[in-house]
């Protein structure tokens, strides 16, 4: 995964409240170690602080971030984690449409990272925004790398782009546009539906449509 921007205040507020809650548990640690007679090593006490910000730091980007109930969260970044399948509609071919189009999203609270499959390609991001609901435009965008399939037409090549999804405010449909640079120049619309916050194989994700 690779680091992503987003226009959330999180970045900036987080950290600080991470760091108190560290202070706070080195001083307790050590008054819990005097209160006991206990005597440590002064290398393994030293570094209490950084430690509990290690721990705290971790536990709150890979699973706090996005805990919700109802308006209450402890993070403004949208979960966008997980399995998507949907169409996309190009230019290339006048307009050819391709159905059961796989987008999978592996994010945390300082990476993410998305993987688009079709039956002849596959492409990955290289840079990616994530905005609130409190933009005026909230989603994914993001910069890709697409790599033909090895039984995929001629005409196909590897090639750089761009996609701009928009969140839907129930968080379970991004919709939008994407364009292809150089060598490719193509445009089309994308639609996708969430169906799980796993990731699954497009064999199960299929069948979570149908059902």
């Amino acid at each position: 995964m690779h680091t992503y921007a987003t226009d959330s205040k999180d970045r900036e507020t987080i950290p600080l409240w991470l760091a108190a809650l560290a202070v706070a548990n080195a001083l307790l640690l050590n008054h819990l170690l005097r209160a006991l007679n206990l005597q440590i090593p002064w290398w393994i006490d030293a570094p209490s602080v950084m430690g509990f910000y290690g721990l705290f730091y971790t536990i709150f980007n890979n699973y706090l971030w996005r805990f919700r109930f109802k308006s209450i969260c402890l993070s403004e970044i949208p979960d966008i984690r997980g399995t998507w399948i949907g169409c996309v509609k190009s230019s290339y071919g006048g307009g050819a449409e391709v159905q059961g189009v796989l987008l999978y999203v592996r994010q945390n609270w300082s990476k993410l990272s998305v993987q688009v499959e079709t039956g002849n390609s596959r492409s990955f991001s290289t840079m990616a925004v994530v905005n609130t609901h409190n933009s005026s435009e909230s989603g994914l965008k993001y910069e890709y790398i697409s790599e033909p399939g090895a039984l995929s037409i001629q005409t196909m090549q590897t090639h750089r782009g761009t996609a701009s999804l928009r969140l839907s405010p129930d968080g379970f449909t991004l919709k939008g546009e994407y364009y292809t640079g150089r060598g490719r120049q193509n445009i089309g619309e994308m639609i996708f539906r969430k169906v799980s916050s796993q990731f699954l194989s497009r064999e199960n994700a299929l069948k979570q449509v149908n059902q």
